[in-house]
């Protein structure tokens, strides 16, 4: 299926996929990870430096991303977010942005079969050079991070167990900050919820075959 199709076949779908997202919210998070739905401490915060780079905090550890199952099948969640600093850091070198920032995420790489929609499964973020514009600050927005268990690249775990995302930010506003530098958020399907992933994708099988 062509990009733009896939995108066109979701919009169609969000409502099954946040309840089957929704539903996945009810299984256990290990200790050791971010659990994803933090809000603000599990999210990337956005500020800029002194010397008008932009910069990220992020906490660096894995994202546990429950089972899905639907017409979005695999791991997902809309955590980790991405949130405008609201006071100086000064202590860290990192301040609020500036009036006439808009920060625009580039893709750079994401391992294959991980996927990130935009909000409102407006598009999808997956490639090199893909670009979202995440706009002018305040902001505090969430794409839908997903671990595609039907692209044909996926890998099974324990065959696979981490997926990486690197991007970086631009500043494509007035303000003209430097890129920050690459940031990767590693994602890991959450423990215990594999067996779901597993069990619906058993009942999808019997359904084609029965079908």
């Amino acid at each position: 299926m062509e990009k733009k199709e896939a995108v066109t076949t979701m919009k169609s779908a969000i409502v099954l996929s946040a309840l089957a997202a929704a539903s996945a919210l009810s299984a256990p998070v290990s200790a050791g990870l971010i659990d994803a739905r933090d809000g603000k401490e599990g999210d990337v915060n956005i500020g800029v430096d002194a010397s008008g780079q932009l910069v990220i905090e992020f906490g660096g550890e894995p994202v546990a991303l429950p089972a899905i199952s639907g017409l979005l099948s695999g791991f997902g969640l809309d955590e980790p977010g991405f949130f405008a600093l609201e006071e100086d850091e000064p202590d860290e070198n990192i301040f609020v942005l500036g009036p006439g920032a808009s920060i625009v995420l580039e893709v750079l790489s994401f391992d294959p079969a991980l996927k990130a929609w935009t909000p409102g499964f407006a598009d999808i973020l997956d490639q090199p050079g893909d670009t979202w514009t995440i706009g002018a600050a305040p902001f505090d927005t969430h794409p839908f991070w997903h671990i595609d268990a039907n692209d044909p690249t996926f890998i099974a775990p324990p065959g696979q167990s981490e997926w990486n995302a690197t991007f970086r930010l631009l500043d494509t506003g007035t303000t003209g900050y430097l890129p920050s530098e690459p940031v990767t958020v590693t994602f890991t399907p959450e423990p215990g919820t594999l067996g779901l992933l597993i069990a619906a994708g058993l009942v999808g099988r019997r359904r084609r075959l029965n079908g």
